[in-house]
């Protein structure tokens, strides 16, 4: 009899045992599965950013435009944080007020580097500047825009016509 009890206990402590395995790996599973949704997206949360600081300085530039009696060229000065100018550049103003960008990507990735001074880079990552032009029917105004993105993933419109930034 000792040994059947001996036998009981030991197939009672190796059912213990796996139930304590079983449970430690669905916690395991648990916390992956809740980290992985909810760690941040640095490349969304950059490009918002920088949505946001485009979004500035176009309108900046127009105001700039606007004070200076509309000239086509204006010299916009870009600061950091602290208030310290960082650098200043030359940007042609179309006549609406707006930076100034020509039919093609080309052009967009200019005015990329013109209102944000910096080169065109999330993350490590390229920003890949588009131009797209929505021509609805003749009677209305295309809406012209650029959009910036990172390879795949976030990006932000910057309709040309209003200097107005979405971001996606």
């Amino acid at each position: 009899m000792k040994a059947l009890d001996i036998a009981e206990h030991s197939r009672k402590k190796l059912l213990i045992n796996i139930v304590i395995v079983l449970l430690f790996l669905a916690a395991m599973a648990s916390a992956i599965v809740y980290f992985s949704h909810n760690e941040p997206n640095i490349k969304a949360e950059m490009m918002d950013n920088l949505a946001n600081q485009f979004s500035r300085n176009a309108t900046n530039a127009h105001w700039q435009w606007q004070a200076e009696g509309r000239p086509q060229m204006i010299m916009l000065v870009q600061y950091d944080n602290r208030g310290k100018e960082r650098g200043r550049q030359p940007l042609r103003m179309a006549a609406s007020g707006w930076p100034f960008v020509d039919n093609n990507s080309d052009s967009c990735e200019t005015l990329w580097q013109g209102i944000l001074y910096i080169p065109p880079r999330v993350d490590g990552f390229r920003v890949i500047s588009e131009y797209y032009e929505d021509i609805t029917d003749e009677n209305t105004v295309s809406q012209r825009r650029c959009r910036y993105r990172v390879s795949t993933g976030p990006h932000f419109d910057y309709f040309i016509n209003t200097g107005r930034v979405v971001n996606r």
